[in-house]
């Protein structure tokens, strides 16, 4: 049994995480582990920390520590990236009569993905068609963004349960409309340096409601190792960084106040099966497979989405670049594990020029897979 470190982030004036390149109209909802584990490894950096000397061991393929991405959460109510592939549970009848709606879903709640990941049938657990309609097992938030149990409404927000003017419970109906983030595009002006001209833009910004906010879960591995000679642990340095980057934020558009949080260690650990070779593994986290693990990982899957990563990157060595652009197999997908683990790796991304100019120092993107496994029924085969 792997047990997860949670950590909560709750955002002060909202994040913006860019999804279409240089587009800054757009934001992405969660925090990808690749873009986490390289805010960490710079505010570590910044805090005049041995940046070879933290990356070393992910280098090696033996990291001292896993990362889930950055998922919402409400209340007490976590939630996971929905699976890329629904017929293993939904039948035929729900995937032909409803495929909006479960398109629609983007996270499930914990007791949901228990369930799944025991291999039940899901059918009878999804929200009401008509909106009118008064749930029984499973209900909607944000329109069906979000999809949980009716057991798990007590442990949502209470502005999202109670209505304040009379104190009485919200119906279970009416909870479809209550969001647990909106986004904007907030409009910023430039000015031009020379005729102080002035030309307005838009950035996109993700805010959460009260109670809300982002989790992403950390499996220690080597927690007390050093990360150099004379330097921390592990464990010291990933809370040294993760305190710079509350103060310094996550994401774009830092500089007008976006991305600062405040952040808390969860008492309690999140306990999720440990996967094993040859398993299927739904995925929490991005997966750059090893050259070792293709083509099976990917070829013997039951469904993955891959996603372009590029974007810039920031070096106390020069001004701000283009990094290399890279696929990585996205949050939700099911891979199937080869050889014992960890599983994935971190690429090198840093830039590369025509002119054979060498780039200063290399820039790492992490792609170690950390997700929890699909059962097989007693044939065998996968439920």
């Amino acid at each position: 049994m792997a047990d997860l470190t949670v950590y909560r982030l709750t955002f002060h004036a909202g994040f913006h995480i860019g999804v279409r390149g240089v587009n800054l109209e757009e934001s992405g909802a969660h925090i990808p582990s690749d873009s986490l584990f390289a805010a960490i490894l710079d505010a570590f950096l910044r805090t005049g920390g041995d940046a070879d000397g933290f990356s070393t061991p992910f280098k090696g393929r033996k990291p001292p520590f896993l990362l889930t991405s950055a998922f919402p959460f409400a209340g007490g109510v976590h939630f996971f990236p929905m699976p890329v592939p629904l017929d293993r549970w939904f039948s035929s009848g729900t995937l032909r009569e409803r495929p909006k709606d479960l398109k629609k879903v983007r996270f499930l709640s914990e007791g949901l993905f228990r369930r799944m990941l025991n291999g039940e049938q899901m059918d009878e657990w999804l929200f009401p068609k008509e909106e009118g309609v008064e749930p029984t097992r499973g209900l909607a938030l944000q329109g069906g963004v979000f999809w949980l149990t009716v057991d798990e409404i007590n442990k949502l927000p209470e502005p999202m349960r109670i209505n304040p003017r009379t104190g009485q419970s919200i119906p279970l109906r009416a909870l479809r409309r209550h969001r647990v983030f909106s986004s904007q595009q907030v409009p910023r002006v430039t000015l031009d340096r020379v005729s102080s001209a002035s030309n307005i833009f838009y950035a996109g910004r993700v805010s959460f409601a009260p109670g809300c906010g982002l989790w992403f879960g950390v499996q220690w591995l080597q927690p007390e190792a050093k990360v150099s000679n004379g330097g921390p642990s592990f464990r010291d340095a990933f809370l040294m960084a993760l305190a710079i980057l509350a103060d310094d934020g996550l994401g774009g558009e830092r500089t007008v106040g976006y991305g600062g949080f405040s952040w808390t260690e969860e008492p309690n650990s999140l306990p999720l099966p440990d996967p094993k070779e040859g398993d299927l593994v739904w995925l929490l986290s991005r997966y750059h497979p090893h050259k070792d693990e293709l083509p099976r990982a990917l070829t013997e899957s039951i469904g993955y989405q891959l996603t372009p990563v590029a974007g810039w990157l920031r070096s106390w060595h020069g001004p701000a670049q283009r990094r290399k652009r890279i696929w990585l197999v996205a949050e939700g997908s099911l891979i199937r594990t080869v050889g014992s683990g960890p599983w994935g790796e971190i690429a090198d991304v840093h830039p590369v020029y025509n002119s054979g100019t060498e780039f200063p120092h290399p820039v790492w993107r992490y792609g170690f897979a950390l997700g929890a496994p699909v059962p097989q029924s007693a044939s065998g085969q996968e439920v």
